[in-house]
């Protein structure tokens, strides 16, 4: 029986970038817009640090549950260009793609 730890890379992958990312309102379709949401996402990231797709894995409040292939969308185009650190092991190995687990806020630029 394999172990959880033997999969996971000695070090997870980092995002290099800013915590704070802003995304015009016109770049997705629909009437209003994205409504303030929480996410956890899954960032896959391949072994040279760049970012291959976001898989959004909870989104609250749970009445956006239908929005969720929306948001994703909305997460792919912002970080589609992005430059993460990958992950490795200790023993300067990196795997093919790795996930990288984060927490976004979904808020109205003007929203303090």
């Amino acid at each position: 029986m394999r172990q959880l730890s033997k999969d996971l890379p000695d070090v997870l992958a980092k995002y290099q970038g800013s915590g704070t990312k802003t995304l015009a309102a016109n770049s997705l379709d629909g009437e209003n817009g994205l409504a303030p949401a929480q996410l956890v996402a899954s960032f896959v990231i391949d072994k040279n640090g760049n970012f291959q797709q976001a898989v959004v894995i909870e989104i609250q409040p749970s009445n956006l549950q239908s929005e969720k292939n929306l948001y994703q969308q909305a997460i792919n185009e912002l970080f589609r260009n992005e430059k993460f650190t990958p992950a490795y092991n200790q023993d300067g190995s990196k795997p093919d793609l790795s996930n990288l687990f984060v927490k976004i806020t979904i808020q109205p630029v003007n929203s303090n």
